[in-house]
């Protein structure tokens, strides 16, 4: 909203009684819309409004939009002022945008027949017309001293300092607005003056004055206006910075249920007022009540922002006003905790590895989750006792809720029978596509195993989903939680050839989070980094069988087809994981069913790009003069199949020396340190080194970081050839290959940084102590290639500094 339309919003109430910032910073990384595994909408119920206060345990709200547009409230009060001769967006702009001077100048006019001088845009607005009709000076007056007043009173709660207001100004335009307040005499007018004087006193930190204001000024008027309910906002704020907070939060409680202006503006003033987890507080708010409908008001604020279990108090407010609109809402805001604390955990229990990626730690994560399993009895009796209640108005809302905490709970014969119930009520169209969800949920969690008849059985549900999802955010990341939550950990916990479906689970909800979820980010799971890191060579063949299998069913389809991976991708990782381990002729088979563009897209446009057979000193990823051909994966492969065959086949020493040379280089070429890591890896990043402990590397890794065949190649180099300068470049890659070999230090949560430091130093000291370095420095000092080893590579340049 901006700043000009405070003037007809009358600015927030919230500002009335908060204290600045009251929120803060935001922490975390989730997003508070889709950060637990829910599939019961917070839109099944009927009464609208509540939308900021839907639930969510990652942020004061939901929303902090309005629910209704102050100024559009307002704006239609002048309308009718006016016996709708202009229309609401005649009075907005006439009101809000246009400047006093402006209006001073029709003011003149009209009073002293002064030359009317104003631009045409407000010439022809329908309220100009009017006062030019009705020569209406009193309301004309107003809004020009509102207009003075309102620089005075604006501003943020969400300002990170305290505005800054000028005290004597307001105070003297608190007085002349009592002055014209008297002189008044249209009642509309002289609520509008009242509600400015208070405005001012409580702006300028008068809170008596703004409270005696509001009683003496505008409590007496009748006038039937919003400006009766934001000025008794402004004493319940007053009230509240007086000391009065529980006076302040009874008034704030009525105010927020009696309608949806300002209501966000009234739920804040009031959670600043009171101790929400503090019974004595809320039974003190409620000995204010006058009867039960005030006390279910106050219960429901008290309720309202909640993330414990608040059942009791849903019953309390059910007894005391069974049709409070508020119910509705807070029984969903019950069930998403629910879904929240106790299913949300549940369901990631069912996952292993890579799927499982939120933590529940330990005992203390059980307690909390155990806990609010506890409290879903009570929460389905509270629903079926409702769904039968005469007085209850939406019987549908509270049944299927019976059924959804059934489910959550495992009881699948009871979710049966609730859903049968619901299904004999008047359902609204919301509450039967809830029906139809928690149906799917219940068919797919109920079934004991998943097989080719389940899936047929699931599918047309899954396409009634997928319509929903194109039309409602709700049904998207349902329809995405359905794969990812649901199916994904079933397939995931067969013993059998379908296990790999679950991998197609992923990517299909990756699809679905892409093409329907608009907005969010609370998806973390990626199928194409699961591919690749995460399946094993037997997992990845039953894949690559499932995908190319000619009868697959309409959900294998689907999920074949509706997917962020392709047959491309799973040839791309069978090859890669060959070529890891050196399987060239196997990797060839894979990578030739590759077209050749799939290499031409990032990152292989990007990382694919520089000569793995260059013969380099310094490791580097930058371009240098050797760049001079391009490799894919295929043509990489080729050519090393190529040099082992050539090796075979050599007897000449130089040649086979060459052969080895050349192999060698491939191989480091394609390892962490080379220039082609991309060849062999998905991801590349500073500071590995090899493990002290390999027990824990992947098929190809210890090669990888170790280059240990690369260093056999060089050393077979070294020893076949005669050639002093060949010789000298490859005992110089053998020692670079063992430098590699020698463990590095691990920084990590049991080990100091002084002892890392200590560590990496020894490592240093070995890495710079190579036998080989003697060699090289005794017999092949002389030769070109040392010459230019010595004044490159750091290690070989202090080594020699030391020896001499």
């Amino acid at each position: 909203m901006k700043y000009k339309l405070f003037f007809l919003v009358c600015i927030n109430a919230v500002a009335l009684c908060f204290p600045y910032n009251i929120i803060g910073c935001a922490g975390g990384d989730s997003d508070p819309y889709d950060y637990y595994v829910s599939f019961f909408s917070r839109n099944n119920s009927n009464v609208q409004g509540y939308s900021p206060f839907y639930y969510t345990d990652v942020q004061f709200l939901y929303e902090e939009k309005e629910p209704v547009t102050t100024s559009d409230v307002t704006a239609a009060e002048w309308a009718g002022y006016g016996n709708n001769s202009f229309s609401k967006k005649d009075a907005i702009e006439f009101v809000v945008q246009y400047d006093r001077k402006h209006l001073s100048n029709l003011y003149y006019h009209l009073e002293k027949n002064q030359p009317l001088q104003i631009p045409d845009s407000i010439a022809k607005n329908g309220m100009t017309s009017w006062f030019m009709k009705s020569k209406d000076l009193e309301a004309l007056g107003y809004i020009m001293y509102a207009k003075q007043v309102e620089p005075n009173v604006t501003g943020s709660w969400s300002a990170w300092e305290p505005i800054a207001r000028d005290k004597d100004k307001m105070a003297k335009l608190q007085k002349n607005g009592l002055q014209l307040y008297n002189v008044a005499k249209n009642e509309f007018i002289k609520l509008r003056y009242a509600y400015q004087v208070v405005r001012l006193a409580h702006y300028a930190n008068r809170y008596d004055e703004a409270i005696l204001n509001y009683d003496q000024l505008v409590k007496p008027n009748t006038t039937n206006s919003i400006l009766q309910d934001m000025s008794l906002s402004l004493k319940a704020g007053a009230l509240s910075r007086t000391g009065k907070k529980n006076e302040g939060a009874y008034i704030f409680s009525q105010l927020f249920s009696r309608n949806e202006v300002m209501r966000v503006s009234n739920y804040m003033s009031f959670d600043w007022s009171v101790k929400r987890f503090d019974e004595q507080n809320r039974q003190a708010v409620l000995a204010l009540c006058k009867n039960d409908e005030e006390r279910a008001n106050v219960l429901g604020l008290f309720a309202m922002g909640s993330d414990r279990s608040e059942i009791k108090t849903l019953q309390s407010i059910r007894k005391m006003a069974p049709s409070s609109p508020m119910l509705e809402v807070l029984l969903i805001r019950e069930l998403n905790k629910l879904e929240d604390h106790y299913f949300t955990p549940e369901t990631e229990a069912a996952k292993k590895e890579p799927l499982a990626i939120r933590q529940y730690y330990g005992d203390e994560g059980d307690k909390t989750s155990n806990s609010w399993k506890a409290t879903i009895p009570a929460f389905v009796t509270l629903c079926q006792e409702a769904a039968k209640q005469k007085s209850t108005s939406n019987k549908g809302l509270f049944s299927v809720a019976a059924a959804h905490a059934l489910l959550i709970n495992k009881d699948y014969a009871g979710a049966r029978k609730q859903l049968d119930e619901a299904k004999k009520l008047n359902l609204s169209s919301h509450l039967q596509d809830q029906w139809a969800m928690t149906n799917l949920l219940l068919t797919i969690n109920s079934q004991a195993s998943i097989d080719k008849n389940f899936e047929d059985q699931i599918f047309p549900s899954l396409q009634w989903l997928e319509k929903k999802a194109a039309a409602s955010n709700d049904y998207a990341l349902f329809y995405r939680r359905i794969f990812s939550d649901i199916l994904a950990p079933r397939y995931q916990q067969l013993n059998n050839a379908d296990q790999v479906k679950f991998l197609l689970c992923v990517g299909t909800a990756e699809w679905v989070q892409k093409t329907y979820v608009k907005e969010g980010w609370g998806f973390w799971l990626s199928s194409t980094s699961m591919l690749r890191n995460d399946l094993s060579a037997d997992q990845i063949q039953q894949l690559f069988a499932l995908m190319n299998n000619s009868k697959l069913n309409t959900l294998e389809k689907f999920m074949v087809s509706h997917n962020t991976f392709n047959k491309d991708d799973v040839n791309d990782v069978t090859g890669t994981a060959l070529l890891r381990e050196f399987k060239f002729a196997e990797a060839e088979k894979w990578f030739a069913k590759i077209p050749a563009s799939y290499y031409a897209q990032e990152p292989y446009s990007t990382y694919l790009t520089a000569n793995p057979f260059a013969d380099l000193i310094e490791d580097t990823h930058a371009p240098t003069p050797q760049d001079t051909k391009k490799y894919t994966k295929l043509s990489f492969t080729q050519k090393m199949m190529q040099l082992e065959r050539d090796l075979a086949k050599a007897s000449d020493p130089e040649k086979k020396a060459q052969l080895h040379y050349e192999l060698a280089k491939g191989m480091y070429g394609m390892s962490y340190w080379g220039n082609s890591w991309i060849l062999t890896q998905y991801g590349w990043g500073g500071g590995a080194s090899f493990p002290s402990d390999q027990s824990t590397l992947k098929p190809g890794e210890k090669e990888y970081y170790g280059v240990f065949k690369a260093r056999d190649h060089y050393q077979q180099a070294y020893t076949l050839s005669k050639d002093p300068n060949f010789k000298a470049r490859s005992l110089f890659m053998v020692a670079k290959c063992e430098q590699k070999q020698i463990p590095g230090p691990v920084w990590g949560r049991n080990t100091s940084y002084d002892d890392y430091e200590k560590a990496k130093v020894a490592q240093e000291k070995k890495m710079m102590s190579s036998p080989h370095f003697t060699t090289l420095a005794k017999q092949y000092s002389n030769t070109a290639f040392y010459k230019e080893a010595v004044n490159t590579c750091s290690y070989l340049k202090d080594f020699v500094r030391k020896v001499k």
